[in-house]
């Protein structure tokens, strides 16, 4: 595996992790419930990006595209909350977000 590669999982992971914690903070928490909503969705969309990267499939350029939008809208809810788990969740969204957007101009992902 490329370290290109490697970076973009990790943040994938990151972002997961943190995404799942933010849901089960928020869960109770009325004014959560968008967050918790996109970050759930966030997580399941990061899975899926990284499953992509890691068999080098024919369109993970679109996903890995979706993807950083996605960890993008979840960052910008996360930052209306001063939670411990919201701040997690947006830094390592926006990481994401960036390992996303560089990646699917690089060759390695390109169809």
């Amino acid at each position: 595996m490329l370290p290109r590669q490697q970076h973009v999982l990790d943040a994938l992971h990151a972002c997961i992790i943190a995404c799942e914690q933010l849901a089960i903070a928020g869960l109770d928490s009325p004014e959560l419930q968008r967050g918790v909503r996109l970050s759930r969705d966030c997580a399941d969309l990061c899975r899926l990006t990284a499953s992509f990267v890691v068999r080098q499939a024919e369109h993970t350029v679109h996903i890995l595209r979706e993807c950083a939008e996605l960890c993008r809208s979840c960052a910008d809810e996360c930052t209306q909350f001063s939670t411990e788990a919201a701040r997690h969740c947006t830094e390592t969204c926006r990481r994401a977000e960036d390992a996303c957007r560089t990646a699917f101009v690089l060759p390695t992902f390109a169809p």
